[in-house]
């Protein structure tokens, strides 16, 4: 490689670090969206209001993270974008009218990002580049080690039923981590045995972790963590011993296999849900 070419990647690798840094900035805190009801029972609708922000509290507002790219999913499976999306600092907040009988999901998902990264130089420094395998034989300097590609992408869900609760919205897209609840979260109910099930590009993934909080952890010593691992067939189960909002944090990490866009991935479902009162 030419020394002009060498600075020409030199330069790039820089800019697309810098991005990088601003992107693992926001990634660091996990994004959610936290809905005002998760059920709604006025007749003729009502409009319901959705917090999103990115924070390691459980319902605190901490990072700005945006809703541009919500969705709600609509009984029937069509998507519909939500009203008077607002960004702040801290949070970002949208609001939705609902009136079509059923349950509907509601999901701020980001785009699949990936970055590579590789040892360089005398000291065995590790790098990173935003590149995906197929861009990153381009950007890689000649002596580059190590080379390693990950696959991010993370699912910020919930789900709101108007009236009798429907089947249609817990559908998978088959790509990614997903998961599908097989307890109808309109049937959650404190004391009694939850289950959700994993899958990743629409298989049942087992080891997936995942951790479960109530809200309230700034008001409490013990967080009351509930932690889960899929099994085989990629299923969790616990009880919510109390009453009230929770999320759920789930995370996969693993090697891909004749992927052509990346090694490995780390993949995450933020889901919030409510256990109603007995």
């Amino acid at each position: 490689m030419s020394t002009k070419s060498k600075l020409k990647v030199l330069g790039l690798a820089c800019t697309v670090i810098a991005g990088l840094a601003a992107t693992t900035t926001a990634n660091a805190h996990p994004r959610w969206v936290l809905p005002s009801h998760f059920t709604v029972s006025k007749e003729g609708g009502d409009w319901l209001t959705f917090d999103v922000t990115a924070s390691h509290g459980t319902f605190v507002f901490d990072k700005p993270a945006g809703s541009e790219f919500a969705q709600v999913i609509m009984p029937d499976g069509r998507k519909e974008r939500p009203n008077f999306v607002i960004r702040g600092k801290r949070r970002s907040i949208f609001d939705f009218y609902f009136e079509e009988e059923g349950t509907h999901k509601v999901a701020i998902n980001n785009v699949p990002s990936y970055y590579t990264a590789y040892k360089a130089g005398r000291r065995d420094t590790v790098k990173r580049i935003q590149a995906n395998k197929a861009e990153r034989a381009n950007l890689l300097p000649e002596k580059a080690r190590d080379v390693s590609t990950q696959l991010s992408y993370t699912r910020a869900e919930s789900y709101v039923t108007v009236g009798m609760p429907t089947e249609k919205a817990l559908e998978i897209e088959g790509k990614y981590l997903e998961m599908r609840p097989l307890t109808h979260p309109s049937d959650i109910v404190e004391g009694e045995e939850v289950s959700f099930q994993f899958f990743f590009n629409g298989e049942p993934q087992s080891g997936v972790t995942a951790d479960i909080t109530r809200e309230g952890t700034l008001y409490r010593n013990h967080q009351e963590q509930i932690d889960v691992v899929s099994d085989k067939d990629g299923k969790v189960t616990f009880t919510p011993n109390v009453a009230g909002r929770y999320l759920m944090k789930a995370n996969y990490k693993g090697e891909l296999k004749n992927d052509p866009m990346a090694d490995k991935a780390s993949v995450n479902v933020h889901f919030t849900f409510e256990a109603l009162l007995q």
